[in-house]
């Protein structure tokens, strides 16, 4: 059977490939001489590409004298339910007005940084701070040189973020775009730099040394990062018996077997992980909130699972804590 092999390239083609690989070199000496780290991209343990900011997003639309155009394809305004949503598309042209690429990017007031804010709220007792603390709706944070105690609830003023929400869709659309129309895709992940996505605000920070006295009693379950809502349950009747005022005159002895256990639900190696190896070291790596974010992002199949968000919740506490340091 004969057979046809593509032997000539045309000067169209040729002139294609001279463009192209003019192009990639370009990119490429641009992110190095002119993209400036952690302002314009994001280095991410574990992931191969650097995440793509908004700033360098901006600096690759002025190398390679393109021009944005947004229009508003879907805009949801409920009052009633106080839910926004807004659909951008970002559309990049030439120099010559010939369009580039298009591309959509969206947001809702019921993502996590939007829908919730954290208010300071008197300390409830030690088991209900174990049940809020494993369920995420409650922590303490360091203000004004002291600890508070603070709560998850629900912002009262959503509409009033209607604008904001709409430039961050037109954000998310235009990173989008200048990824598509630049071919930065080689070199780049999408950007990051907008942390709404999931909520590990949330969860355990290191609690004041005052409460460390708590230790004293035997056999109760104290600093429970790593417990589950269940295990915060099942523990509420022993932290009631352990209130501040009687803590001199708790038992001082309790059973081994006792002792033994609530030393092992306090320690999150020993409890049974369904976080791949891979997984966890990635995240003990991390040395950013961006770099959280995309590990979040990349293992769809762990965004529900406790332990998961525990772990991303307890390294981003580090993390700031480190930053604040």
């Amino acid at each position: 059977m004969e057979t046809f092999e593509l032997t000539t390239i045309t000067d169209e083609m040729q002139s294609s490939i001279t463009h192209m690989a003019q192009m990639r070199n370009a990119l490429i000496a641009f992110t190095k001489e002119v993209l400036v780290k952690d302002q314009d991209y994001g280095v991410v343990p574990g992931v191969q590409k650097p995440t793509l900011l908004k700033p360098g997003a901006e600096k690759l639309m002025n190398l390679f004298g393109m021009a944005v155009e947004f229009e508003c394809t879907d805009k949801i305004l409920d009052i009633q339910s106080k839910f926004i949503a807004y659909t951008y598309k970002a559309t990049a042209r030439n120099k010559d007005g010939r369009i580039v690429t298009q591309c959509e990017g969206s947001v809702n007031s019921y993502e996590p940084k939007y829908r919730y804010l954290w208010m300071e709220k008197p300390k409830p007792n030690q088991a209900m701070q174990d049940l809020m603390k494993a369920e995420g709706t409650g922590k303490f944070r360091k203000a004004g040189g002291s600890w508070i105690w603070v709560e998850r609830t629900e912002n009262p003023d959503l509409i009033g973020l209607q604008n904001t929400m709409q430039k961050m869709a037109q954000k998310r659309a235009f990173v989008g775009a200048m990824l598509l129309a630049t071919n930065a895709s080689e070199f780049f992940t999408q950007d990051v730099e907008d942390m709404g996505f999931i909520d590990i605000e949330g969860t355990v920070v290191e609690e004041p040394k005052t409460v460390n006295k708590a230790k004293e009693v035997k056999g109760t379950v104290q600093q429970r990062e790593s417990a589950t809502p269940a295990e915060a349950k099942a523990a509420a009747p022993k932290a009631e018996e352990a209130k501040a005022p009687e803590v001199k005159a708790a038992p001082a002895k309790v059973s081994e077997s006792k002792a033994v256990k609530a030393k092992a639900v306090t320690k999150p190696a020993e409890v049974a992980s369904s976080i791949p190896a891979p997984t966890r070291d990635a995240i003990e790596k991390a040395t950013s909130v961006a770099a959280l974010y995309l590990i979040h992002k990349n293992n769809v199949a762990l965004q529900q699972d406790e332990q998961f968000i525990k772990l991303l919740s307890t390294k981003k506490a580090e993390i700031k804590k480190g930053i604040a340091a």
